[in-house]
């Protein structure tokens, strides 16, 4: 299980400007990811319009290619909640940030450490990755979610951050 935040920094959907639009999805898996049959849902920021929520939907589905959202979202996740928009808040520098997805999830990001204090900016290179291609490695101090039958809640476990461009073939920076 596990989800990820997305500010659409500058962007398009065909003609739809996407430019600081945002969204989040959640996935759960029964056993391990590469055996699908997954749960997930999508959730838009409440501050898109009609139109983008149109495109991030399709977008978050997969039904535009894209990589990761057509492998999780076609080939993986065999059951989708209703689409869900609520308030979200991302912010995020240096690794170390928050994210809120309102009422539902939450989680809060730290740069990793020694365990005397001395702060590690490490960074993972993923040349031929689909979520990423170079990724700030952090800690996810506490990260949860509630809401219905997706339910999580964890401390001190994996953390990326990354700043990435998407085409309608994937993660292409």
């Amino acid at each position: 299980m596990g989800w990820r935040a997305w500010r659409i920094i500058a962007g398009r959907f065909g003609t739809i400007i996407l430019d600081q639009a945002q969204y989040a999805l959640y996935y759960k898996f029964p056993e391990s990811i590469e055996h699908g049959q997954g749960t997930a849902c999508r959730y838009i920021d409440s501050g898109a319009s009609p139109a983008q929520k149109e495109a991030i939907d399709a977008i978050g589905a997969g039904r535009a290619g894209g990589g990761i959202f057509e492998l999780f979202d076609v080939q993986l996740v065999t059951t989708w909640l209703p689409t869900k928009v609520v308030p979200i808040k991302i912010e995020i520098s240096d690794g170390t940030g928050r994210v809120c997805v309102d009422g539902i999830g939450e989680a809060e990001s730290e740069l990793l450490s020694y365990p005397v204090g001395t702060v590690i900016r490490a960074w993972e290179e993923l040349p031929h990755g689909i979520e990423f291609k170079r990724g700030r490695m952090t800690n996810a101090k506490r990260w949860s979610w509630q809401d219905a039958e997706l339910l999580a809640s964890y401390a001190n476990r994996y953390g990326a951050v990354a700043k990435v461009k998407f085409t309608e073939v994937g993660c292409v920076g």
